[in-house]
């Protein structure tokens, strides 16, 4: 996706945020599904989204939701007015900060002068300052549906000029010509809002007028050659004297592209602060579409590039494709690559993480080929190579080497992995996108062949790295698959509950392998933030769980066994049987066993120290029915663990 394309979708999500706000104000979960509806639209770009509102006196903003990738949780913070920054209370400007080296932006929403609530966006990145513009922008669309549902304004309205600036907006992308784009923009703009006159002066890169025109109301189009002079363009808006009329600029992430003056001299209607919302993101809307078209050329320039990569996009292999028939090219083969494991790198490692697989992946199938040969990244994680004069053979051999380069990376979180298929186009007379399909079709088999051993590597590679950065000593994952294995057994469960049991025992804390290396071996306390780092080591070890169809079935214990029977865990303060069982019996089990085994950071406890521990805890921490059964055969339980053997089926 261009960069322009994204940029415009920032601006369209908040208007659809502000179209649901609208239409479901009475909705008891408003707030909860508003903040998924932004949390999916800025997936990419956030990893937790808080949103509060001002209450009915405007005197504190109440945090209505806290929505990530695992959900939403209701808010329960309260920010009293008086103790807003000065960004936000004074000047309503996006407040940029660092908490412990992660960046967030506090985002105000804003009607007219009113401050109405807040966002907090938790960045996956810092962001440039484009997408900080843009993402105002889509902050003030949120403002108008936002203001709508308090205020109580006419819903109908407030939706029929929200659909209007859709419409505009839908209407201006499509449009690659400046005159044609200046005159549609004017004439649906005195078709829906009904203003006497929408003038428009277009500026130069010295921000000098170099163009002006107009229509009235009855859509008759006027030229200017005297040019009047403008006001402070600073401003969002600027009022004509008579209040009748008002300027807004038409600015860009970059510049101020020209400005339109809407008045309504003849009737003498006045501008609702709805209508001067919907203008203020209409005209930024217009700007975009300004520059866009002025930047074509640009793009087509670096239209044929990935720019993650470096390798030609699709756009490119549009382009040069009908250049391979030619007899000169024959024999072409064609070996088609998809990534493996780049969905749960990101899940598990952030956007980054993966973005490096992508890079690694590139260079190695870069060093494979000839200055001859085209590499294409077909999309997220799908590659085609095309070779010129080559057979069959020739692009097997590149396989091997490429998948033997892969083998040797080392330094990607996950280990690099592709599925290849290849086909050969031997005459003119094969249809080579018939070929193209024959490779994606190999490569897919080989893909269905090869993803359980690589889900089955993955694990016990990112077990073994858990092993190896985790102060626990080697014994512990089978201590407490043992020790799991005869409580369960004591509690009744049997077969497949048995089966995942033991599977937990081993693998529920490997959403470590997502924290930093320095914080799990630290010898001292941790920080607030280091703390918070460390409890996110359930929900990475979920998404790894989830990746996996072996153990898919046990990802939701693995989420769960941090979560106290009294509701005070994490990651979602379940309490008491909410909590599952399993994620209940391994929180007793692995308590005892860190009790009572060596630890840098704290003191080891003997068995009756541990066993008192974990009842005066039972009831707060641990399921106390729980408790009460392992205590009872804790002497027997620890004969029986150290007699059972342990068998890793599981990964």
């Amino acid at each position: 996706m261009n960069k322009e394309k994204q940029l415009n979708n920032l601006t369209a999500l908040g208007l659809e945020t502000a179209v649901f706000l609208t239409d479901n104000s009475t909705d008891p979960l408003i707030y909860d599904k508003t903040a998924r509806l932004l949390y999916n639209g800025l997936e990419d770009l956030i990893d937790q989204l808080r949103f509060y509102v001002i209450d009915g006196q405007r005197k504190n903003f109440k945090e209505k939701v806290i929505y990530s990738e695992i959900g939403w949780r209701p808010g329960y913070d309260l920010i009293p007015f008086y103790q807003l920054p000065e960004e936000i209370k004074e000047d309503k400007d996006i407040l940029k900060f660092e908490d412990n080296n992660q960046p967030f932006l506090l985002i105000p929403l804003v009607s007219g002068q009113h401050l109405l609530g807040l966002m907090e966006f938790r960045l996956q990145k810092d962001l440039g300052s484009e997408l900080l513009l843009e993402i105002k922008e889509m902050a003030l669309a949120i403002s108008l549906g936002l203001s709508s549902m308090i205020f109580k304004l006419d819903t109908i309205r407030s939706k029929e000029k929200v659909d209007i600036s859709i419409e505009i907006n839908s209407q201006l992308q499509v449009i690659d010509d400046l005159d044609t784009l200046i005159t549609t923009f004017m004439e649906m703009i005195i078709k829906k809002f009904r203003f006497d006159r929408v003038t428009t002066f277009i500026f130069n890169e010295d921000q000098k007028i170099i163009h002006g025109e107009g229509i009235n109301e009855k859509e008759e189009k006027y030229l200017l050659t005297d040019y009047p002079e403008l006001p402070d363009l600073s401003n969002d808006f600027t009022p004509l004297e008579n209040g009748l009329g008002y300027w807004f600029p038409l600015k860009t992430n970059t510049a101020v592209v020209g400005v339109v003056l809407f008045d309504n001299i003849y009737t003498l209607h006045p501008f609702s602060d709805l209508i001067l919302d919907s203008l203020r993101i209409l005209c930024s809307q217009f700007a975009n579409s300004i520059n866009n078209i002025r930047l074509f050329s640009d793009l087509q320039k670096s239209a044929f590039y990935d720019s993650l990569t470096g390798l030609h996009n699709r756009a490119y292999l549009d382009k040069v494709l009908p250049s391979y028939s030619e007899e000169e090219y024959l024999p072409l083969a064609v070996i088609v690559g998809d990534v493996n494991g780049l969905k749960i790198t990101n899940d598990v490692f952030g956007h980054d993480a993966g973005d490096q697989i992508l890079k690694s992946i590139a260079n190695i199938l870069s060093e494979a080929v000839t200055s001859e040969d085209l590499i294409i990244r077909w999309g997220g994680d799908e590659f085609f190579l095309f070779l010129p004069g080559r057979n069959k053979t020739y692009a097997e051999n590149m396989c091997k080497t490429i998948k033997e380069a892969c083998r040797r990376e080392n330094n990607s979180k996950i280990k690099l992995s592709i599925s290849l298929g290849t086909a050969v186009r031997k005459s003119l007379e094969d249809d080579l996108e018939t070929v193209m399909q024959k490779a994606e079709d190999r490569m897919y088999r080989h893909k269905l062949l090869e993803t359980k051993e690589f889900r089955r590597s993955l694990i016990k590679s990112l077990k073994e790295t858990l092993e190896e950065r985790c102060q626990e000593d080697e014994g512990h994952g089978e201590r407490m698959s043992k020790l799991a294995l005869v409580l369960g057994e004591e509690m009744g469960l049997r077969g497949t509950e048995l089966d995942d049991l033991k599977a937990l025992a081993v693998l529920h804390d490997i959403g470590k392998v997502a924290v930093d290396n320095s914080i799990l071996n630290k010898a001292g306390p941790l920080t607030e933030e280091e703390w918070r780092q460390v409890k996110k080591h359930s929900e990475a070890g979920y998404r790894i769980a989830k990746a996996s169809f072996e153990l898919s079935q046990i990802a939701v214990y693995i989420l769960s066994h941090h979560e106290n029977w009294d509701g005070s865990g994490y990651p979602l303060g379940k309490k008491g049987t909410e909590i599952p069982l399993l994620s209940r019996i391994i929180s007793v089990v692995d308590a005892y066993d860190v009790m009572t085994h060596h630890r840098s950071y704290k003191k080891t406890l003997s068995h009756q120290e541990a066993v008192e521990e974990l009842k005066h805890c039972a009831g707060q921490q641990f399921d106390p029915e729980i408790v009460d059964i392992f205590t009872a055969i804790i002497d027997d339980f620890q004969a029986a663990a150290e007699n059972a053997p342990l068998k890793d089926s599981f990964i």
